[in-house]
């Protein structure tokens, strides 16, 4: 059985975090690959403020063309409509086959609004799930957001994982799938904050690849 990470996200723009922090967990949990998915129209943020999918696409397409265990798919660019993780799951699912166990990977700061997902319930029962900690975001807070999986977990444990007594608690969400509440390598760098440089025409030489950066100013991308 292969074992697949999902790696969703706006990647606006992808950076060298986000390439350090998949392999990070490639090497964690044995994954065999991770599928970067960059949104098409995300339904939790400003699209005013998002470039457009077609050019995420290839920027993230860029950025993890050196790397065999990484692969990229347009699933949701090129899906009309608002892009939901549970119809990006179920998708993924029948293109890859009994043979594939997916983990889904996002950041607790996303996780902590999971009630606000589309069929939240449903999409927690379909795969496992990967949740990672976030600057000024705790784990603490998913007390506060009635998950049945969590109620058995103590705030204690929960609180060992924001301050880095403890790495992984891992709670079973069905029978056959897991989340897995991981204390990773601290890694600061910011979309928002890439932006706002790129913009002010300032340095950002290895916060972004190299071939990632010369595409966003051929196209004279966040520079409006």
């Amino acid at each position: 059985m292969q074992r697949i990470g999902l790696f969703g996200g706006t990647f606006n723009p992808i950076h060298t975090g986000h390439l350090r922090i998949a392999n990070e967990i490639r090497e964690r949990f044995s994954l065999d690959s991770i599928i970067f998915i960059p949104t098409g129209i995300p339904p939790h943020k400003d699209k005013n403020k998002v470039i457009s999918p077609a050019h995420r696409l290839r920027i993230v397409e860029l950025a993890v063309a050196p790397y065999k265990y990484f692969t990229v798919s347009s699933i949701e660019v090129y899906r009309e409509g608002f892009s939901y993780s549970i119809d990006t799951v179920r998708a993924l699912q029948n293109e890859l086959g009994e043979p594939a166990e997916l983990f889904f990977i996002t950041g607790i700061d996303a996780f902590l609004d999971i009630r606000t997902w589309k069929d939240a319930d449903k999409l927690l029962k379909l795969c496992n799930f990967i949740v990672i900690q976030r600057p000024g975001y705790g784990f603490a807070g998913l007390k506060r957001i009635g998950l049945p999986a969590l109620q058995d977990v103590s705030s204690s444990e929960l609180e060992s994982l924001d301050k880095g007594e403890r790495f992984e608690l891992s709670v079973p969400l069905t029978e056959k799938y897991s989340l897995y509440l991981q204390h990773i390598t601290p890694c600061d760098i910011s979309s928002t904050e890439l932006r706002r440089l790129i913009h002010d025409s300032k340095e950002v030489k290895y916060l972004l690849p190299e071939n990632v950066m010369s595409y966003i100013i051929e196209q004279g991308l966040y520079r409006e």
